[in-house]
């Protein structure tokens, strides 16, 4: 018996000690990123943090971010208090998207503007930068192909969908 509540004691110790730990848990982290910047173009599938940052109010850190299709970012965490909390931002210039969560948005907001079954074709991994305009190439019904063109209206990943044109229009 006594075996079992020495163990039992330093089960509890440890659980203790590791709740006052003076370190942010990056696991916490990387659930909070994934949920709080994932978006229709930039889905994240998994963050990975350092596990050695000590909480510290207004301390900043970053993680890498993998997205769905292959994209890429590194996330800016600036923490707000002495506890762990703290905010998220893709860090500026760092996003990269995949085609495959561009182009369905492309299609469908080309299909509003007339446009009978498009078919867009954009770079594999699309950089993503607040005001900066992308080309893809876009393929209706008929075959007949053209330049598409949209613009960043974030450096989150959105699209400004007025901003979705052909070489047509």
């Amino acid at each position: 018996m006594r075996p079992i509540a020495t163990a039992l004691a330093i089960l509890i110790t440890v659980g203790v000690l590791a709740c006052g730990d003076d370190n942010v848990d990056p696991e916490n982290v990387e659930q909070d990123i994934e949920q709080d910047l994932s978006s229709a173009t930039a889905q994240i599938t998994s963050v990975s943090c350092p596990s050695d940052v000590k909480k510290e109010e207004g301390k900043t850190f970053t993680c890498d971010a993998k997205l769905e299709g292959g994209g890429k970012a590194q996330v800016t965490v600036t923490q707000t208090d002495n506890r762990g909390n703290g905010t998220y931002a893709f860090k500026p210039g760092t996003l990269q998207v995949s085609d495959n969560s561009v182009e369905p948005g492309l299609e469908e907001s080309l299909t509003a503007k007339g446009v009978s079954d498009p078919q867009v074709d954009c770079p594999e991994l699309i950089p993503v930068k607040e005001g900066e305009t992308v080309t893809c190439t876009a393929t209706g019904a008929g075959g007949r192909s053209s330049d598409v063109t949209f613009t960043w209206s974030s450096d989150d990943g959105s699209i400004d969908n007025s901003s979705v044109e052909t070489a047509q229009q």
